[in-house]
């Protein structure tokens, strides 16, 4: 620096540093400032910082965003003998976002950067900083900033203006861990990270922010626990775009004590780590501290976490609101026949029959719901209603349904004691009846459950086996629980109408929603194939006719084996190639004006500015289809979306699809409907699963 401008400002008392005035929005502050109040020429002892201060409930971006968003960067334009280090990171903060789960800052935050200067002089440090700023909505912001300096060869003077904020950010920066030992594992669809050697309070609640976004689902839970010698394991779900871990693992471990708040940097490499079980681990925000749980043993000691009850709660008023849904009315029907018919039955057969289909319904639950939970740790792009993603089980659904109607029907009587509805309920083929009467109302909830379970389906298919088990059990217990009630409250089973010759005509009206139903299955099933599919399977249904028909005019061995022989030739056809999913069609025909969905087209048209509504549907979900021909088709919603310039994606998951299943999952849902709504480009809204125009509307206006 020229000396003779240094006495000159240290006349006039000018600081050697000389700050522009901050860029404002209505969001966010920024500006470039310096800790000290010239520069030491030759090192990198020079501090500046970007300071950003968001307005009340907005917040940007750490390196990692999380969920969504990006991170906050700074383009240098710096003069001759002039350079930047790389920008430093305080520890970040959990920002919610919807559903989502994004890393960041909602406070004034400095991001630290050192500066070298070469020699002596005046320099103007220029930078174009951007960031993301994020509330309700999202919006993308930069400014040019400047700083001017001095630099000469004196001793270091900090500027008191700024000292303190500065002392607080050094406060915020994740240390080097001192001695620790760190491994991570990768098993069973979970990261799990072990830290040795460390030293966590009692009463600490930790977090593990990883540098790599792909890593976790950053809205799941992190399951923590310390033991006796201080050692932390933590398990957190894998991200549904995973591929393979980095080499090695980094990520910043925050301790949060009574009265401090301390971070470290954490660099793991691989190893045998033991993942936490979800049913012993707590609150994500709290370390449980004790001894390591030793297996499953210890999860009835966290069976009173209230999420867990929550979720059991839900999953029963589930099953309960099930009960009124029509694809689950023809088969609960048939149930309402065989308790009425049992009004008069001692009390113990009554309870029997209950119980029996009490334990077919949860039993049923519980092996759909294995299946899945198997499949998925498999590494299939699996959700709630797979199987009806599946040609044959679809074809051989309709089959069943379509053999019960022409049984209620009259045309012939074989399947009576297996749907336990005019037989002896004190015999073992009723029982029976009412267990499989249990386990086919399963089989045709599945796709009417999703709407009413999506909170609870979603933290299911999070956790471990055994608390998915007992959220799909809850969901079973729900759906039984009327007929369970029947069944050990006599007061209720006096209310039911007394039997007589009303119930033939009843039974036979019945069948008319289970032809209907078997409609609708052959409809979904020619959205799966083709016209060529659904050819086939009328044609298997009139093979079941002619079995039915046979077996019910059999005299001899002879019409029996006629009436088998159909049946065979009727299940047969699954066996040909036009019964199989066409992966080159889509099932769903698009709506007019609407796109199919993709990730790219989505982010595409966000970024730029557009409004986007999405919607995740499939041919065999009810609820879709009502929202689809009620809210969506309102003359307001397309008056709505033309004045908005709204686009409508598609995403069809009538046939499995790994890329929808996807994004259900970052969402928390494990079934459709799904619906997102971004308006002019900002972060999507989810919708209840329940649509009026007034919800769409207002998400847009």
């Amino acid at each position: 620096m020229n000396f003779r401008y240094f006495l000159f400002a240290l006349f006039l008392g000018l600081p050697l540093c000389s700050y522009a005035a901050p860029v404002k929005t209505d969001e966010v502050e920024a500006d470039l400032i310096a800790e000290n109040q010239s520069f030491r020429s030759g090192d990198f002892d020079n501090w500046i910082a970007l300071r950003l201060r968001p307005e009340p409930g907005w917040h940007v971006y750490w390196q990692n965003p999380g969920d969504s968003g990006i991170p906050t960067s700074i383009d240098w334009e710096l003069p001759a003998g002039a350079s930047a280090g790389d920008m430093l990171w305080p520890y970040p903060h959990q920002e919610a976002l919807g559903e989502l789960t994004n890393y960041g800052y909602s406070e004034e935050t400095l991001h630290l950067i050192p500066i070298r200067v070469a020699e002596a002089g005046a320099y103007t440090l220029k930078g174009t900083a951007k960031w993301l700023v994020c509330k309700d909505i999202c919006i993308p912001g930069q400014a040019d900033l400047q700083l001017d300096v001095t630099a000469g060869s004196g001793p270091l003077e900090p500027d008191l203006a700024w000292a303190g904020a500065f002392n607080k950010a050094r406060k915020q920066l994740p240390l080097a861990a001192p001695d620790w030992d760190a491994q991570y594992a990768i098993s069973g669809g979970d990261f799990s990270l072990l830290v040795e050697g460390a030293q966590f309070p009692a009463d600490a609640q930790i977090e593990f922010f990883p540098l790599a976004n792909d890593l976790v689902s950053h809205a799941a839970k992190q399951r923590i626990v310390v033991d006796a010698s201080n050692g932390l394991r933590l398990s957190q779900a894998l991200s549904t775009y995973f591929e393979e871990p980095p080499q090695p693992v980094t990520g910043v471990l925050v301790i949060h004590d009574t009265d401090k708040v301390r971070s470290f940097q954490i660099r793991a490499e691989p190893g045998a780590v033991t993942p936490v079980p979800a049913s012993t681990a707590a609150p994500k925000d709290q370390a449980q501290v004790g001894p390591m749980p030793a297996g499953p043993a210890e999860a009835a000691a966290q069976s009173a976490d209230p999420t867990l009850l929550v979720m059991l709660g839900f999953a029963v008023i589930g099953g309960l609101i099930l009960n009124l849904m029509p694809c689950v009315f023809p088969v609960l029907a048939i149930k309402a026949l065989s308790v009425m018919s049992a009004r008069s039955e001692p009390a113990t057969r009554r309870q029997a029959h209950a119980l029996a289909y009490t334990l077919g319904v949860i039993l049923s639950f519980m092996v759909v719901a294995g299946l899945l939970i198997a499949l998925r740790a498999g590494g299939q792009a699996l959700g709630w209603g797979f199987q009806l993603q599946s040609p044959a089980f679809v074809f051989a659904l309709t089959v069943v349904l379509f053999a019960m109607g022409l049984s209620l029907s009259g045309a012939a009587h074989f399947g009576s004691r297996w749907m336990g509805a005019g037989e002896r309920l004190a015999s073992r083929s009723g029982l029976s009846g009412s267990f499989f009467t249990g386990a086919l109302a399963v089989v045709v909830a599945t796709p009417c459950s999703a709407p009413f379970m999506a909170s609870a389906l979603g933290f299911a298919l999070t956790q471990s086996a055994a608390i998915a088990l007992m959220i799909f059990a809850a969901l079973g217990l729900g759906l039984a629980l009327p007929f369970l009630l029947i069944g050990f409250v006599p007061r209720l089973a006096s209310m039911l109408p007394k039997p007589g010759a009303w119930m033939e005509t009843f039974k036979q009206l019945m069948a008319f929603p289970l032809y209907l139903t078997a409609v609708w299955l052959l409809w979904v099933l020619g959205g799966l194939t083709s016209r060529d599919g659904m050819a086939l399977a009328l044609i298997g249904l009139v093979l079941v006719a002619v079995a039915v028909w046979s077996f019910g005019r059999a005299r001899s061995g002879v019409g029996q084996g006629f009436a088998i022989v159909a049946l065979v030739a009727a299940f047969s056809l699954m066996l040909h190639p036009a019964m199989h999913a066409q992966e080159s069609e889509k099932a769903v025909s698009l709506k007019h004006g609407s796109e199919a969905f993709s990730q790219a087209r989505f982010d595409a048209l966000r970024a730029e500015g557009r409004s986007v509504f999405v919607d995740f549907t499939a041919d065999w979900c009810l609820t879709c289809k009502i929202n689809e021909r009620g809210a969506m088709r309102a003359d307001s919603v397309r008056d709505a979306f033309r004045r908005n310039d709204v686009v409508t994606l598609v995403g069809d998951w009538t046939r499995a699809d790994p890329a929808i299943t996807a994004v259900l999952d970052r969402y928390g849902r494990s079934g459709v409907p799904l619906y997102l709504a971004s308006r002019d480009g900002a972060e999507p809204v989810v919708l209840p699963q329940i649509l009026t125009p007034d919800i769409i509307i207002g998400a847009f206006e």
